[in-house]
């Protein structure tokens, strides 16, 4: 009995079928291939990358300016009595905001500068030096309301420039600064050093470099320049620039003095003068 042709196993003969042991080479290839990767797999051990050591970043503060020391005043001697007067007891930190506010109204502190409600004046006081130190104006820490009317411009020929009706938004500031007693600050100054420089120590800085800081504020008070004629401007986003890029380059607490305008920059000028040369006088 002959098989019929649809049973037997041929290798082709072009009639389009695919051979079987074409069939059976490819899943031997394919097993092998399976065997191999499984193999692989177990042996390979699995490769865990090493993290890539970042390194940090340190911004470091641009160095800040030499300030002069405040030589600590000696105690005076009576003539009558050769006998050293005993200083005022200070209270604690916490409880000094009665003697902040006594000693500053001796030295005719009025409303002006004077926020009502505020507290802990010694240590607000230690961080606005810093702040101001440094050129920056902390605005939460200023003993000042800011002016009620808004910034204005005015502008000619195409530029804009700082209107100079609005110094005298600060009129009241500055004539708030020029009165108070120069000599009274600077008694108030000794008289309280040991709380500030505590209240310095609280802030991360050193209690020693107090005195520095509040030389440098005045520095800085005193490096602003005065300028009588218009003061250029430029727009930036909302914000105004000063066109001119050394006025740009100034300070913050720079920058907002030249809004006051001249007039009452000299006037503030005049008192951190004489305020620094009672500081630094050894009497």
């Amino acid at each position: 009995m002959k098989a019929a042709r649809e049973d037997r196993l041929e290798s082709g003969d072009g009639s389009g079928r695919f051979p079987v042991k074409h069939i059976l080479l490819v899943l031997a290839i394919i097993a092998v291939g399976v065997v191999l990767w499984r193999t692989m797999k177990e042996q390979s051990p699995e490769v865990t990358p090493e993290p890539v050591p970042v390194a940090e970043v340190v911004v470091e503060a641009p160095p800040l300016p030499p300030a002069e020391d405040i030589p600590p005043r000696p105690a005076a001697v009576t003539a009558e009595t050769a006998e050293t007067p005993v200083a005022p007891a200070l209270p604690a930190l916490e409880d000094s905001d009665a003697m902040v506010r006594e000693q500053l109204s001796a030295a005719g502190m009025g409303p002006e500068l004077d926020r009502l409600g505020q507290q802990h004046l010694a240590q607000q006081g230690a961080a606005l030096i810093d702040s101001l130190s440094r050129g920056l104006v902390l605005r939460k820490l200023l003993p000042v309301d800011p002016p009620k009317e808004a910034f204005s411009v005015v502008e000619q020929d195409g530029q804009m420039f700082m209107n100079p009706a609005g110094y005298n938004r600060y009129n009241d500031y500055a004539e708030a600064i020029a009165t108070l007693d120069a000599v009274a600050l600077a008694n108030n100054f000794h008289t309280m050093r040991p709380l500030y420089e505590q209240a310095y120590g609280q802030l991360g800085l050193n209690p020693d470099d107090f005195d520095n800081a509040l030389i440098r504020m005045l520095d800085r008070i005193l490096a602003t320049p005065e300028i009588d004629g218009p003061i250029a401007l430029a727009r930036k986003s909302v914000m105004y620039q000063y066109a001119d890029p050394q006025l740009e380059e100034l300070t913050p607490l720079q920058k907002q003095l030249l809004r006051m305008g001249p007039d009452n920059i000299r006037r503030i000028k005049e008192q951190a003068r004489e305020l620094r040369a009672g500081l630094l006088s050894p009497q």
